[in-house]
């Protein structure tokens, strides 16, 4: 993946892992995957601002596609991943409100993703049109479980897992998303989340009763419960998390240089040095615009 690509918005979790399954014949799989993309579509400069210097400019759909294609023609089991929170972040979801999410993903032929909290900032009315029912691949949470009338409404459209053919070997998919999104978006009341690690272990029991033994899951509830999920389900072989955009490969050289720096500051965060009273617009809407 080409460096300057990686330090962009949408492309800084888009990650290239081979996993190796150890079997006679050895089968080798591709995972790319992105989080958090919140509708960064163009290319912005290094510190996400607009970009006014092409030769500077990184991320970006187009950016994301090429690498994508590229990487597809050098490898022959490939899968395109998501985990969450495409919804919501710029001028193009206000605007488009997830229309734009739907075709780009659709251009880019991911094979699945997860629901993320922001998927629902629309309602679950936003949330089926465009996104459920417009998408060409697999939608996924096993632990989102709809009642009442929204319950035939929204059957089908997502599921708690997906099996997918990648060669001659299949790969089960299982989804999940933060228990918290009732208090961090608008799913409404008919749509109930479940504890994760609950809610993923029957799934991942079905998927090896159907024979399936190589497992992925793919989710948007943060770093702690991915590490969780990867610790107590039983049968996952890989974790694909979103949500408290973690970076994972710091360089220990760099960290170290960023914790001598951080003991300066220490006094001036620990201390009140000012007081405001201030007008808090609580809205969701202005929630959800401004974070």
């Amino acid at each position: 993946m080409c460096p300057r690509a990686a330090r962009a918005p949408a492309l800084r979790l888009l990650a290239l892992g081979a996993l190796l399954w150890p079997a006679a014949g050895a089968w080798e799989l591709t995972i790319l995957h992105t989080n958090d993309v919140h509708s960064r579509l163009e290319q912005t400069s290094e510190d996400s601002s607009k970009c006014v210097n092409a030769s500077r400019c990184v991320g970006g759909v187009a950016r994301l596609f090429t690498k994508v294609q590229e990487i597809r023609r050098a490898e022959p089991h490939v899968l395109l991943l998501d985990a969450g929170d495409q919804y919501q972040g710029t001028l193009w979801f206000t605007v488009y409100k997830g229309a734009e999410v739907v075709h780009f993903m659709n251009a880019l032929r991911y094979d699945a993703m997860a629901l993320g909290n922001h998927e629902f900032d629309n309602g679950v009315e936003g949330l089926i049109d465009p996104l459920l029912k417009k998408a060409n691949f697999p939608i996924l949470s096993a632990n989102i479980k709809a009642k009442g009338p929204l319950a035939s409404q929204i059957s089908g459209l997502y599921l708690p897992y997906k099996i997918l053919s990648v060669g001659a070997e299949l790969v089960g998919i299982v989804g999940y998303t933060s228990k918290e999104t009732p208090f961090l978006s608008n799913p409404g009341t008919n749509l109930v989340f479940e504890d994760e690690i609950t809610a993923l272990q029957p799934e991942v029991d079905k998927l090896k009763t159907l024979n399936v033994s190589k497992i992925i899951a793919l989710g948007h509830s943060g770093f702690e419960m991915d590490k969780l999920i990867a610790q107590k389900v039983k049968g996952v072989d890989v974790v694909v998390g979103g949500h408290s955009n973690t970076f994972l490969y710091t360089d220990p050289g760099i960290k170290a240089e960023i914790n001598e720096w951080r003991k300066k500051l220490y006094n001036y965060s620990t201390q009140e040095v000012g007081r405001t009273l201030v007008y808090l617009d609580g809205t969701t809407q202005s929630c959800r615009f401004k974070e």
